[in-house]
C-alpha cells in the first residue's frame, strides 16, 4: 500500500508543470532558478517586471511578466541554450511544429518562428547563443517586441 502511494505521489507530481513558462504564471520562475540551480533578480518596470536568472556558466534568462503576474516574453544569452522545452511550455510544439513545416536547408540558420500570436527567434553559435519568445496577444499595452531581448 504504501509503495503505490508513494508511486502515485512521484507520478502526480512529475504531471505538475513547475516552471515559468510562456503564457504562465510569475510564481513558478523560482522553479526556473532552482532548476538551472542560478540566482535571480527582479527589476520592476513601469508596465512589466524582469526576473532575470543568472546561470553559473554565466547564461542569462530573461522572463518578461506583466501586472497580473503572467510570462508574456523570455530571452536567453549565453555559451548554451537553455531548455526551451520549459521556457516555452506548452507552445514549444507550435514552435518545433512550424520549424519542421518550413524547413528548407540544413546546418547552421537561426531558427525563427512568427506566428500569429507567437514568435521566437534564436540563433547564435557555440559558447554564444541568443534568443527570445513572446506572444504578441500579451504584450501589456504600450509595451513594444524591441523590450524583449
Amino acid at each position: 500500500m504504501n509503495k503505490a502511494f508513494i508511486l502515485l505521489c512521484a507520478v502526480a507530481a512529475g504531471a505538475l508543470r513547475g516552471w515559468a513558462a510562456l503564457g504562465g504564471s510569475a510564481e513558478s520562475v523560482e522553479a526556473d532558478r532552482l532548476k538551472f540551480q542560478a540566482t535571480r533578480q527582479i527589476v520592476a518596470m513601469p508596465k512589466y517586471a524582469i526576473h532575470e536568472i543568472n546561470r553559473t556558466d554565466g547564461g542569462v534568462i530573461r522572463e518578461y511578466v506583466t501586472p497580473s503576474g503572467k510570462v508574456f516574453g523570455v530571452s536567453w544569452s549565453g555559451p548554451t541554450i537553455p531548455d526551451l522545452t520549459q521556457l516555452l511550455g506548452t507552445y514549444h510544439v507550435e514552435f518545433r511544429d512550424t520549424l519542421r513545416a518550413h524547413q528548407k536547408s540544413f546546418g547552421r540558420r537561426p531558427a525563427t518562428v512568427h506566428n500569429s500570436d507567437l514568435v521566437v527567434e534564436t540563433a547564435g553559435h557555440m559558447r554564444a547563443f541568443q534568443g527570445r519568445a513572446y506572444l504578441n496577444s500579451m504584450l501589456p499595452n504600450g509595451v513594444s517586441p524591441e523590450t524583449i531581448k
